[in-house]
């Protein structure tokens, strides 16, 4: 069983994904940058890695361009050790296009891993996402 984070310890790390969900539902990638390491990376389902906070950056201005995009996490697991924190749970999206088509909603299985820096503020450093499995539909006759 793994260490009970401390309450100032989850809130730092909370604080970061507050920051992310806010300055993506505010549109400003640019913002996104600060809050990650210089080798941050990250796996996305069905696409290749993104590396580096300028890239991450960039891709996500390129979405925030075609779409408004609303996000939520719903942390399953947190484990904090000493400056390394890993958050494993459920990240939902609600995405709209901005030129008027129809807002779709998805969820996926994300694991994200944090760094403290020098300067004290845990940054993400890597990230992975899964797509959820398929929900069973109706029969088919």
């Amino acid at each position: 069983m793994a260490p009970v984070p401390s309450d100032r310890d989850l809130a730092a790390v909370d604080a970061v994904r507050a920051a992310w969900v806010a300055a993506v539902a505010a549109g400003n990638s640019a913002a996104l940058s600060d809050l990650l390491t210089d080798d941050y990376e990250v796996w996305a389902h069905g696409a290749e890695p993104i590396h580096g906070p300028a890239a991450a950056a960039a891709a996500m201005s390129a979405a925030l361009a075609r779409f408004h995009i609303e996000q939520s996490f719903e942390a399953i697991e947190t484990v904090v050790s000493g400056d390394w924190a890993f958050q494993r749970g459920i990240e939902r999206m609600t995405v709209t296009p901005r030129d008027g088509g129809t807002a779709q909603s998805m969820a996926q299985r994300a694991l994200l891993i944090l760094r403290r820096g020098h300067d004290g503020q845990r940054r993400y450093a890597r990230g992975m996402t899964n797509g959820l499995p398929a929900t069973p539909g109706p029969p088919r006759a």
